[in-house]
């Protein structure tokens, strides 16, 4: 029996809903499609300073977007947005991308904020001083005033609880999961359409992710140049150029390989859907992530991971993934020779569906609503 619960008008940071592609948008998405399907009786404010064609998804009657009533749209954001949430009868206020308006406390809107890592503070070579300062204000100031926060792994409620002193009970884990279109059985069809699109012939191992920095494709890069010697297996990698993408070249052409590492820089969702479903198996060895959505892909496509010991990727791989040292070019070599082993493999894909088990997106909205209505 569904558990009910009293009607609500929940109001939500939709800026990234609107305006990013991936990452933050991605998760604002999921969210708030998720609750408008398994909870229609509520009214969701979607709050942001530019609308985008992503609109036209978000069009159903209980759902209401609201732009900045002037041009000062960064205050109206950060500040004057009170004004217009208490307007419309706000009950509850979800920052969705670790932030909240300034003084919300004093309005008596009830408010939710989403972490989703504090890579700032655990990596911060990766940020310039100033955006360091600037992010442990807004976060911190967030987690301190909000009334509940969501932490979207165990291991980025640690870092909370470490770095900011929140008390434990004050968070709740929730994790995430893949778009539905995961959920979808893939056409075969398609599949060898797009294998011939991007000009695969052989299995070829799958990495999603901006290069450079932090996604550790050079490292990848030269443990796969070790053993492309003893294995059939190419290398994919699908992601906008970054500071890496120079030197991973230079490595390619340099041990004329441009034909077993290919660069994809633009893939559109439904390509990327079907590479999933046609590679050998998702190798995501960063150094660092708040949760690793491609690691939920793969599975959802039936393929095992290798990814990273540390961080929340071996928490959320599971017995669904082959874990190394991202640091260590050996050892990440040595892992991408084992998963060639067909007894790895099978081990691994055999763990998949069990490794999904707390990823069960139903249970996940319906916590969400559980945390609103309480």
């Amino acid at each position: 029996m569904n558990k009910e619960y009293k009607t609500l008008n929940i109001g939500f940071d939709a800026k990234r809903l609107f305006l990013n592609k991936s990452g933050l948008g991605n998760y604002s998405r999921w969210l708030v499609s998720g609750l408008e399907r398994q909870f229609p009786e509520n009214e969701y404010h979607l709050y942001t300073t530019n609308a985008s064609d992503v609109q036209k998804d978000f069009s159903g009657e209980n759902i209401k977007t609201h732009l900045p009533p002037n041009l000062f749209k960064g205050f109206w954001r950060s500040k004057g947005i009170k004004k217009d949430l208490l307007k419309d009868g706000i009950q509850v206020y979800h920052g969705l991308s670790n932030e909240l308006p300034i003084g919300i406390e004093a309005t008596g809107i009830k408010t939710v904020v989403t972490i989703h890592d504090l890579i700032f503070k655990i990596h911060p070579e990766y940020y310039n001083p100033m955006d360091r300062v600037i992010y442990d204000r807004k976060f911190k100031s967030a987690c301190e005033r909000a009334d509940k926060i969501v932490a979207i792994s165990e291991h980025t409620k640690r870092s909370i609880v470490d770095f900011y002193g929140v008390p434990a009970e004050k968070i709740n884990v929730i994790y995430l999961d893949s778009s539905e279109q995961f959920y979808k059985p893939a056409n075969v069809e398609k599949i060898e359409e797009v294998k011939q699109k991007y000009g695969l012939t052989k299995p070829f191992f799958l990495n999603v992710g901006a290069i450079g920095g932090r996604k550790n494709q050079l490292k990848l890069v030269e443990a796969f140049i070790e053993i492309a010697g003893k294995i059939e297996h190419d290398l994919l990698l699908v992601g906008k150029s970054g500071k890496d993408s120079e030197a991973i070249d230079g490595f390619i052409n340099k041990f004329k390989l441009n034909t077993r590492i290919k660069h994809l820089e633009f893939v559109n969702d439904q390509d990327l859907f079907h590479l999933y479903h046609a590679s050998y198996a998702t190798v995501y060895p960063s150094l660092y992530e708040g949760f690793g959505i491609p690691i939920i892909e793969s599975f959802r496509s039936g393929k095992p991971v290798l990814t990273s010991k540390g961080s929340s990727l071996e928490e959320v791989a599971g017995g669904g993934g082959l874990l190394c040292d991202p640091k260590n070019v050996s050892d990440l070599a040595s892992k991408l020779l084992q998963l060639t082993e067909l007894k790895t493999y099978q081990h691994l894909q055999g763990h998949i569906l069990e490794a999904l088990k707390p990823f069960n997106p139903k249970e996940s909205i319906s916590r969400y609503m559980d945390l609103y209505s309480n």
